[in-house]
């Protein structure tokens, strides 16, 4: 069933990329429609920012516009908004750096969590940048496989490889603290969930 919807989008995407493509500005409007909610979702964890994070779905969706002319449908349309989003939080955080040296706070999804979420979150920032993006992606912005390999320019069992080891040192980094906080909540309070 999942597949099957995933189909008919991907047709109707590439229906209304082609009627966009002809001029249709009803059809352009409906693909940022359709598309802009999960773009700014993922924005949003990025950068840890509303603010930031409509900013960098609309610089998105600019750049689609300049750039869909190019688009080649090896990806889903989603798939490829998904990395020009990525593409551009990087120059957003290159940027960023260079002005004020350090990263923004709340970036990759810190801000206004639970205690146990604001763990989990910590401890997928200490991940190293190639099983971080694999993971937060797949299990966080819920993309397939073949969603993040295309998006991050690697093999499929790149992919899986990575969102593993990723998981196994999560599940090791994560073991202790939790029992920690699980003690600090009997003694003390009770733990929030995720």
């Amino acid at each position: 069933m999942a597949l099957e919807r995933r189909g008919s989008e991907t047709l109707i995407d590439r229906l209304l990329v082609s009627r966009t493509l002809a001029g249709d500005g009803h059809a352009a409007d409906r693909l940022v429609r359709r598309h802009y909610p999960r773009i700014l979702k993922f924005a949003q964890y990025l950068t840890g920012s509303r603010a930031d994070a409509e900013d960098l779905a609309q610089q998105t969706f600019l750049k689609a516009k300049e750039a869909l002319p190019r688009f080649r449908h090896d990806c889903s349309f989603s798939t490829w908004l998904h990395r020009i989003a990525y593409r551009e939080f990087t120059h957003y955080l290159r940027d960023r750096k260079e002005r004020t040296g350090e990263f923004p706070e709340g970036s990759m999804g810190f801000s206004g969590r639970s205690e146990d979420a604001v763990v989990l979150y910590a401890a997928i920032a200490e991940l190293p940048a190639e099983l971080r993006d694999a993971f937060v992606l797949r299990e966080i912005q819920d993309l397939s496989v073949r969603e993040v390999a295309v998006l991050l320019e690697i093999p499929e069992g790149t992919v899986k490889s990575r969102n593993h080891t990723a998981r196994e040192r999560l599940k090791e980094r994560l073991a202790g603290t939790w029992e920690a906080m699980d003690e600090a909540a009997r003694i003390g309070g009770k733990r929030e969930p995720i």
